[in-house]
């Protein structure tokens, strides 16, 4: 393996370790917006912030979008996680070829 391929792999692994991040802070987020849900009551006025406006919706609502979007992160996360493991088996293989050579 040339150097240069190991870097890449290097780099591939930064970027997919940085997105798992981002990731995990957003799924962080919907999941600690849920718990106030759940404190809330029913007949209280909720609002949910698209694009540049808050719309006011029933909590029901909001709480299947967030659980939506919750689902899709918890997916990415676990192929970033699949990914990330892949590289970093692949980079310490190579980089194992690489001493050798």
């Amino acid at each position: 393996m040339k150097e240069s391929e190991y870097e890449e792999l290097r780099q591939r692994l930064q970027i997919d370790t940085s997105q798992k991040q981002t990731m995990q802070l957003q799924y962080n987020e919907i999941k600690r917006t849920l718990e106030e849900l759940d404190k809330t009551k029913e007949e209280e006025g909720l609002f949910e912030l698209t694009g540049q406006l808050l719309i006011k919706k029933n909590k029901q609502e909001i709480i299947k979008s967030l659980n939506d979007k919750k689902e899709i992160l918890e997916f990415r996360i676990k192929t970033l996680d699949k990914s990330i493991d892949t590289l970093t088996k692949q980079l310490q293989e190579n980089q194992n070829k690489i001493e050798k050579d």
